[in-house]
């Protein structure tokens, strides 16, 4: 039978191979990494001072060592919000983990009590779990590199992933653990006077216990690679400027959605989107100027959209938009309406700056069955073509028989 110094130094042990873990797989870009660094580094400094508190000064050996490990639970915690895109909060978790450490003083010094300083570390404890368990909730099924506009299929229910369910599966059994184990010294006939006393339940317990922050530090590092993942496939599939979609991952998108559209029966409409005097623009204001101006259209879009709506930038100062279950008349006035929305911010902006008019040529088309997405695009730029002919600052639509269905000018 392993003995508890044993099982203290086996969950060090794992706290180290999990630092390194950490270290290999991640960057201290990502967020949350930092605090989940410093969950392993307190975490294997908690299990060695317990792991050797008979030989060392009591000082050391109770305070700093639940200290240490109730700040590699606080870590992890802080580390947990911050991958939930929550306020870490370091400066209340650190406090709490003073207020550890003068309780485990009290019951140390003042009243010798093992019971008591082992019900201020598992209330401690249990309460970390707790915390982590809500940061995991906050983030179920959300994808952690959103896109501009939402994705182009309906939105998934609020669902769990494998690793979100590991992570509320391991706080839920590191709640029971405690409770368990407070339970078992207030109900033992002889309840353990020390953490290092041999027992086959204090033991059981211990083990328990030992594994539950490197399986916890487990998780967070699945979360990031996770994160890391997603991130990858967000820069490789959106444009770094706008936040868009690009051009790839947009006619991969059209093929999904014309496929679904011809088996539901349901309307799919698709507008193009160019700034007008956009050379204006950069000439007059500089590269600058014009990035503001394509991030302007892009912030614009993302409020009038809907999230089953797909932008993307297909290049320099042109934008598409995929509409689906949304016809040629309701994709006219989605049109409009972002066409006033632009005008009536860049009047203010063009006070201030002295820049050319902000204003968008919109052309308007639909899809119709058995043909290519290719053909759709390509009537969808004629009518841009005859918006930008008729004087810009319209939105013109045509019709899958070619035939002009109405040109606009908004105001």
């Amino acid at each position: 039978m392993l003995a508890t110094q044993q099982i203290f130094l086996i969950a060090a042990l794992l706290c180290f191979l999990v630092f390194l873990a950490l270290l290999a797989a991640g960057s201290e870009n990502v967020r949350g990494m930092r605090a989940m660094l410093a969950s392993t580094v307190l975490g294997l400094a908690g299990n060695l001072l317990y792991a050797f508190g008979r030989e060392l000064p009591p000082l050391l050996a109770y305070e700093v060592a639940n200290m240490a490990y109730a700040g590699a639970g606080a870590a992890l915690a802080a580390g947990y919000r911050q991958l939930a895109g929550l306020p870490a909060r370091i400066k209340p978790l650190a406090l709490l983990v003073g207020a550890v450490g003068l309780l485990i003083a009290l019951f140390h010094y003042r009243i010798d009590s093992f019971a008591a300083r082992s019900a201020v570390a598992s209330l401690f404890q249990a309460a970390v779990c707790a915390d982590i368990a809500r940061s995991v909730l906050v983030r179920r099924g959300a994808s952690l590199a959103q896109p501009l506009g939402g994705p182009p299929a309906r939105q998934a229910p609020a669902t769990l992933d494998k690793v979100q369910r590991f992570v509320l599966l391991m706080c839920g059994l590191i709640v029971t653990g405690h409770a368990v184990r407070m339970a078992w010294l207030l109900l033992a006939t002889e309840p353990p006077g020390s953490l290092l006393q041999p027992s086959i339940a204090s033991l059981a317990i211990l083990t328990a216990a030992a594994l539950a922050l490197p399986a916890l530090t487990l998780g967070g590092l699945l979360t990031m690679h996770r994160y890391i993942l997603h991130q990858a496939e967000y820069i490789a599939n959106h444009d770094h400027l706008t936040g868009a979609w690009s051009r790839k991952a947009f006619f991969d998108i059209a093929e999904r959605e014309l496929a679904r559209s011809r088996r539901n029966g349901q309307p799919l409409a698709l507008m193009l989107i160019d700034l007008d005097h956009f050379k204006a623009i950069n000439d007059s204001g500089g590269h600058e100027a014009g990035d503001v101006a394509l991030q302007l259209v892009a912030e614009r879009a993302r409020a009038s959209l809907r999230a089953v709506d797909c932008m993307a930038r297909l290049g320099g100062d042109e934008f598409a938009v995929l509409l689906p279950d949304t016809t040629l008349a309701q994709a006219c006035t989605v049109g409009d309406k972002l066409q006033a929305e632009l005008r009536q911010l860049a009047a203010a902006l063009q006070r201030h700056a002295g820049q050319p008019p902000l204003t968008l040529s919109i052309g308007v088309t639909a899809t119709q069955a058995d043909e290519p997405f290719k053909a759709t695009l390509a009537r969808a730029d004629a009518a841009l073509y005859a918006a930008k002919s008729a004087g810009r600052d319209k939105v013109i639509a045509l019709a899958p028989q070619l035939q002009p269905v109405r040109p606009r000018q908004a105001g």
